[in-house]
């Protein structure tokens, strides 16, 4: 029986009606000379002759009865290539807001349960004659680095179409039925406390290691996790409506700013969205006087892992933003994300919890994730982060689906209760591509923070010394709209 984990389990016990828990990417391509007309059917017959290569893709969750156990997978006996895969276009003339409006969207609204919990849209439209292509996926399914191995699985290294044998029906399989739900969740249970016990001496080992790191002031302690998150405009209860924009900066300039200073392409980035929210924050009067903190997730994955799952913990940075000087900022948001590293491999080292249920734990966790959504609890609980910045490693080389060759890559994720803010960033070739995926009521403007990290790029450059490289094209060969492009 194939089980939900804890960790796939929770985001569908944390989704309301104002937190769709759906992980996205959208992608710009240029199609093949002559095959406008037709491109669109044929994908769809792409998608549907490889879909058993995934196979959270031809399956749909049946819950346990009563809340006792963890939701499984079920075959979907309804499976329908047309609901998965559809098709929109953007208002004239296709501009890049446009498409972030109509991006936003398509994400805010939630998947069906009763269905394979994911949904392809072609957008056509665009103003530079490519198209977009927006894949969602429910974040129980899979985790970012999940979703760079689908790509691996759909997409090719050349604009020839793989050959892959597709089955000529979707294999039967029998649902379980509620006794067999039910004695399955009881032995589940029943063995829950031998795996607890077992966990216990590693988690008590990573208890001593981190109350001694705690109190060795010769040691930089907890960091941001001993921190308290200021208040912002951010950290608030989110509402059905999404705000959306994206950008690139190319990976070489990251690296040549990081590299004297012995800091990754990722240290840059994080100063890149520090600078831009102190700068968003401080000309709105908002800018607190203590540093902002940014949960970062991180994978836990080993070599080679591809699984459909989820494999994260969350890394505590601080954003450094009550420091002025951009490379100075940057420096100690490397040593902060060092000090990170360490604290959340301790946690990771206690382990054991993955496989974590007890009876009515699904129906607890939903209850409770209800009422704070009704309450609106996010606007007054006190949260130890206030804004989610994420690194995704994309494909280093050109990558084609269907004939048709991927432009850019840009991510979209999930604004939750508390943290209204979800900075993105995924890599392909020498582009670094990001979004901005916020709730519309916290951060109408996402365009104008966009900007803003244009802003904070070029003047960080100019403070490292470096030869000034502009920002990418976030659509190449697009027209440029105003704002959209800065120049270093």
């Amino acid at each position: 029986m194939d089980k939900l984990k804890i960790l796939d389990a929770s985001f569908l016990y944390a989704e309301t009606p104002n937190t769709p828990m759906n992980i996205a990417a959208v992608q710009h391509f240029e199609l093949p000379p002559g095959r406008e007309d037709g491109f669109f059917d044929d994908l769809k017959a792409y998608i549907d002759a490889r879909v058993h290569l995934i196979p959270f893709m031809t399956k749909r969750l049946q819950a346990t009865p009563f809340g006792m156990d963890h939701p499984v997978w079920v075959q979907d006996d309804r499976f329908d290539i047309d609901y998965h895969v559809q098709r929109t276009r953007v208002p004239g003339p296709g501009t890049q807001s446009q498409l972030e409006q109509t991006v936003a969207r398509l994400h805010e609204t939630p998947l069906d349960r009763s269905r394979p919990l994911w949904q392809y849209w072609l957008i056509e439209g665009l103003e530079s004659g490519h198209v977009a292509w927006y894949t969602k996926y429910h974040h129980a399914c899979i985790d970012g680095m999940a979703g760079q191995a689908i790509i691996d699985i759909l997409f090719s290294d050349a604009p020839e179409i793989p050959a892959i044998p597709a089955p000529t029906m979707l294999e039967a399989e029998t649902a379980p039925g509620m006794l067999s739900l039910l004695w399955d969740a009881t032995l589940n249970a029943s063995t829950q406390p031998v795996r607890t016990a077992r966990s216990l001496p590693s988690l008590a080992r990573t208890a001593w290691s981190l109350g001694r790191r705690a109190l060795n002031r010769d040691e930089a302690g907890l960091g941001a996790l001993g921190q308290r998150a200021p208040k912002t405009r951010f950290n608030v209860a989110v509402g059905p409506y999404r705000s959306f924009a994206f950008g690139s900066l190319p990976l070489s300039g990251l690296k040549a700013v990081g590299k004297p200073h012995g800091c990754k392409a990722n240290d840059v980035f994080m100063a890149v969205c520090a600078g831009a929210l102190a700068r968003h924050l401080d000309e709105r009067g908002e800018l607190p006087s203590r540093p902002l903190i940014a949960g970062a997730p991180v994978s836990q994955r080993v070599a080679e892992d591809k699984s459909m799952s989820n494999q994260v913990s969350m890394l505590l940075t601080s954003l450094e933003t009550h420091i002025v000087d951009p490379v100075t900022r940057m420096l100690a948001i490397r040593d902060s994300a060092n000090v990170g590293k360490a604290v959340v491999a301790e946690l990771a080292a206690a382990g054991g919890f993955d496989n974590l249920s007890l009876p009515g734990l699904p129906t607890a966790f939903q209850n409770v994730m209800s009422v704070a959504d009704r309450l609106r609890l996010g606007d007054f609980l006190p949260m130890p982060l206030n804004v989610v910045i994420s690194n995704v490693p994309g494909p280093r080389r050109p990558v084609f689906l269907n004939r048709a060759r991927m432009l850019t890559h840009y991510p979209v994720s999930i604004p939750a209760h508390g943290t209204a803010l979800n900075i993105t960033l995924q890599s392909y070739q020498d582009r670094m591509d990001f979004s901005i995926t916020a709730c519309l009521d916290a951060l109408p403007d996402a365009n104008l923070l966009r900007d803003a990290m244009y802003d904070a790029w070029a003047e960080l450059q100019r403070a490292a010394g470096v030869d000034p490289v502009p920002a990418l094209e976030p659509d190449p060969s697009a027209p440029t709209e105003v704002a959209s492009i800065r120049a270093a």
